[in-house]
């Protein structure tokens, strides 16, 4: 649920300005990789699933990147658990030479520094829609027409209500 009002608030943004949303391709997309051995998964994932697992505040201010930052330090015992149980794991199979408790520890800051990245996109995209909403906005005052405007109608509109009126009329009199 809370994924959904962080997704959809940019979009009410948008409509409330009367703008509809225009898929932008991004020239140089940033892509961050996380490599580790398959065996800690479920410890990565016990990890992300407390950073996102979370109510999101969208009060209209940029502020998903903060956000995401004090997830880091709310899961910190959640991830000295995780790196705890992968060390073990590791150890046990007999893997550690090749990873580290260093290359442990690494891995699960690596995935904190994504967290935070997220939230600094999502802040970015907040701004850059609601920039746009306010030049919408702006463009659509500077140049809507002052004074009256009168709708223009079809004549076959116009002789339909022309009818109906003489027909109301009519079923009046009688």
């Amino acid at each position: 649920m809370p994924m959904f009002s962080i997704a959809l608030a940019p979009l009410l943004a948008l409509q409330a300005a009367g703008q509809t949303p225009v898929a932008i391709k991004n020239d140089t997309p940033e892509t961050w990789t996380v490599e580790y051995p398959r065996i800690i998964t479920p410890f990565i994932h016990d990890y992300r699933r407390c950073l996102n697992v979370v109510n999101r505040m969208v009060s209209g201010e940029a502020n998903l990147e903060e956000q995401h930052r004090s997830d880091i330090p709310r899961c910190a015992e959640t991830s000295a658990t995780a790196q705890s149980e992968a060390n073990r794991i590791l150890a046990n199979r007999g893997e550690l030479e090749d990873y580290s408790p260093d290359d442990v520890a690494e891995v699960f800051a690596h995935i904190g520094r994504i967290h935070i990245a997220r939230g600094a996109d999502l802040d970015a995209q907040f701004v850059n829609r609601m920039a746009s909403a306010e030049r919408a906005e702006t463009e659509y005052n500077e140049t809507k027409p002052k004074g009256l405007i009168m709708d223009l109608l079809d004549a076959s509109v116009v002789k339909s209500a022309i009818d109906q009126s003489q027909k109301k009329t009519e079923d009046a009199s009688k």
